[in-house]
């Protein structure tokens, strides 16, 4: 990521160099609770589907009693299904998660605060590199998927990762790098990915707690996020910033102790949710025709949206009707170029600073 604003190395710490010797920890209070419990159902082979369970059901025994469960280390009556439908290569997909700051959150122990999840395929040669059945028969996918652990050094998650290299993280620690700590991604677990699947078999674990109608939503929302197979070698980003101007942003107002929300949608009616995920929690589903915009960051007491304009040159006319929308609503906008927020950071930070103050006084840590 290229022009990153001094005052961002002057004021993070482990900004510019990585330390040596820490354990990791990612701070779940920064990802919505929805996301976290996604995290523990993608392991093993994926999708689950009916046909799969019915296959097992015919098929599967463990001790010499038929079973219908799907584990996940695949039955032999499970790499028996797929041959059966034709499948024998396998897309290895890591979930992998960028934090914009690390702290320390004991001796020797960082906490990570995530600007971006993303899903990254196994590539070769900048290609997808995909496993073949008789490999996967040979691992303990359990141990494999769950345990996570790699490091990918010179990860953007805007772009392809091309130039970066792949290691574990108990060789990466102890080895010095001055890359900054935001273009590293770690890789919290894996899945293997079937190319070939009905997606209306597609089986999600639901939440009780939910409609019949909100988990239907949500099932097809997260079968297009996390099953649809990759053609490239670009990551999948499931949630956070969509650029580095928006990360520059983000780690400036950390430094100014005024951490907003990440990515929000204002709809027609007046509510706000930052993504589906948290409207799926509060179960709601608004379509998008009844959206107004996203915002890249806002602030909840405040009601105080930001947009970072990715060029000099922006339709000033749609934005404007965009923010009277936000305003019939009760929120006020800010808008900042990206050349802004890169060359003058603190300039924007001030606004944004003095803005929030105007609204609500700042408390801040003493």
């Amino acid at each position: 990521m290229n022009n990153r604003p001094k005052y961002l190395s002057d004021n993070i710490r482990f900004y510019s160099e990585f330390p040596q010797g820490y354990d990791m920890d990612v701070d779940y209070a920064h990802l919505p609770p929805l996301l976290s419990f996604d995290f523990h159902t993608l392991n093993g082979i994926l999708p689950l589907t009916t046909s799969r369970f019915d296959f097992i059901g015919e098929n599967g025994v463990v001790d010499g009693r038929r079973t219908t469960v799907v584990e996940v280390n695949p039955l032999p009556e499970e790499y028996k299904y797929f041959e059966s439908i034709g499948v024998t290569e396998f897309q290895a997909i890591s979930l992998v998660i960028n934090f914009y700051a690390l702290e320390e959150s004991a001796p020797k122990v960082l906490k990570g605060l995530p600007y971006c999840v993303s899903l990254l395929p196994m590539t070769k040669d900048n290609k997808i590199d995909t496993w073949n059945i008789e490999l996967l028969k040979q691992f303990d996918l359990r141990e494999l998927c769950q345990e996570g652990g790699a490091v990918f050094t010179e990860f953007s998650p805007f772009k392809p990762w091309e130039k970066g290299y792949g290691a574990h993280y108990s060789l990466f620690s102890n080895i010095t790098t001055n890359e900054h700590s935001d273009s590293i991604g770690f890789e919290w677990g894996m899945y293997f990915l079937t190319p070939v699947f009905n997606s209306k078999e597609i089986v999600i674990p639901e939440n009780t707690t939910y409609s019949k109608a909100i988990n239907a939503k949500y099932k097809k929302y997260k079968a297009n996020r996390y099953f649809k197979p990759f053609t490239d070698t670009k990551p999948r980003q499931i949630w956070g910033c969509d650029s580095p101007i928006e990360l520059f942003l983000l780690q400036g107002l950390y430094v100014r102790e005024i951490v907003p929300e990440i990515q929000m949608g204002f709809y027609r009616s007046g509510e706000i949710f930052p993504n589906y995920y948290r409207m799926a929690e509060s179960e709601i589903f608004l379509p998008e025709d009844r959206l107004i915009t996203t915002a890249d960051f806002y602030y909840p007491k405040h009601k105080v949206a930001i947009f970072c304009d990715g060029k000099d040159y922006h339709d000033k006319e749609k934005d404007q009707k965009i923010d009277d929308s936000l305003n019939a609503i009760g929120v006020k906008s800010l808008r900042f170029a990206g050349k802004l927020i890169t060359e003058e950071l603190e300039k924007v930070l001030d606004e944004i600073e003095n803005c929030l103050q105007e609204t609500i006084p700042l408390v801040k840590k003493s």
